[in-house]
């Protein structure tokens, strides 16, 4: 059985969520726009949501050739077995069509739905996610190992990189998971056990457990596109000035502006294949988000920005020490 790729990501939340999932994927004609956004579907708020009042992610549907064979190793693999194969109608982009399709757990709330793909016969209503980069999925502390196993024996992914973030009080460790084209990417993020708090501790104290924390979209210019967004008033968030200098350092060049990156956070890394630009920014009218949009750019590169975590967790640790040199109560919580 072979994964071929993510067919669609469906998303519920609050009455604003359809209006900014469509100003995300075109603000603006020409360079700055992504090709397609069929693949993200919003749907009814599930009643195992873990909030209302921001976007979540419910399910991620694999493009697979053959849905019995899928739905058979994932469920042997320990998945849970919450549809097995059946006929069923969904709508594509040409139309509502009769597809064979199962759906198994996931991690958390989130499921995962098999729909079968004829690629030998021109199948193009789930030929991939055009402008999905990858999806990030974010752990309890401890459960790296077991998750990493669960998807390589029961969707056949493989680890194509282990990353492990640790500075003096803050710590993550990075798995990726892809398929054998890597045309479907898996970041799994968890928490070290010697870690302060972080972003990922809070993510899963809201979710009460693991869940998809963001979706990395790629665009074709970040720059462009990042300014379109803004103009439709979509809110990044922006770079510490630090951080951003640490970056500078390290790779030598960023080809975007250095007002324009703090402004709209953008962030550039490099690796032996290229560069890459990125940002974030929270699709939440809530005080403190917990899920969030990627924008990214690849410039050849095929890392996912490593060394920037690096950085903003040693800026992190520095703000906290001036605030302990200036008598201020220690131990607080960091919220990277």
């Amino acid at each position: 059985m072979t994964i071929a790729s993510v067919a669609s990501v469906s998303v519920s939340g609050p009455s604003w969520s359809g209006d900014f999932l469509r100003t995300l994927h075109a603000p603006a004609s020409g360079e700055g726009e992504m090709r397609g956004d069929a693949w993200l579907r919003v749907e009814q708020g599930r009643a195992d949501a873990p909030r209302a009042d921001e976007i979540i992610v419910n399910d991620v549907m694999f493009a697979v050739d053959d849905v019995a064979v899928a739905h058979g190793r994932a469920v042997r693999a320990g998945a849970a077995d919450l549809a097995p194969p059946h006929w069923d109608v969904v709508s594509t982009p040409a139309g509502e069509r009769p597809v064979r399709m199962a759906r198994v757990g996931g991690i958390g709330h989130v499921t995962h739905t098999f729909v079968e793909h004829d690629a030998a016969a021109g199948d193009a209503a789930f030929d991939g996610a055009h402008g999905l980069d990858h999806l990030a999925l974010c752990l309890p502390c401890g459960t790296m190992g077991a998750t990493v196993a669960r998807y390589e024996a029961g969707f056949g992914l493989h680890v194509t990189q282990t990353e492990h973030i640790q500075t003096r009080s803050l710590g993550m460790i990075n798995t990726v998971l892809q398929n054998a084209s890597g045309s479907v990417k898996l970041v799994l993020s968890a928490p070290t056990a010697s870690s302060q708090r972080t972003q990922l501790h809070r993510f899963v104290d809201v979710h009460g457990g693991a869940g998809i924390q963001h979706l990395a979209l790629r665009v074709p210019a970040l720059l462009a596109h990042s300014l379109a967004l803004k103009r439709h008033e979509v809110n990044f968030a922006g770079s510490m000035p630090e951080v951003f200098d640490a970056m500078l350092a390290r790779i030598g060049h960023c080809p975007v502006p250095r007002d324009a990156a703090l402004a709209l956070g953008i962030m550039a890394d490099r690796d032996t294949d290229g560069l890459l630009l990125q940002s974030f920014l929270a699709p939440s009218r809530t005080a403190e988000p917990v899920f969030f949009f990627e924008l990214i750019e690849r410039q050849g590169a095929r890392g996912f920005g490593a060394a920037n975590i690096r950085a903003l967790f040693e800026a992190v640790e520095r703000v906290q020490g001036a605030v302990v040199a200036v008598g201020e109560p220690q131990g607080q919580p960091a919220t990277v």
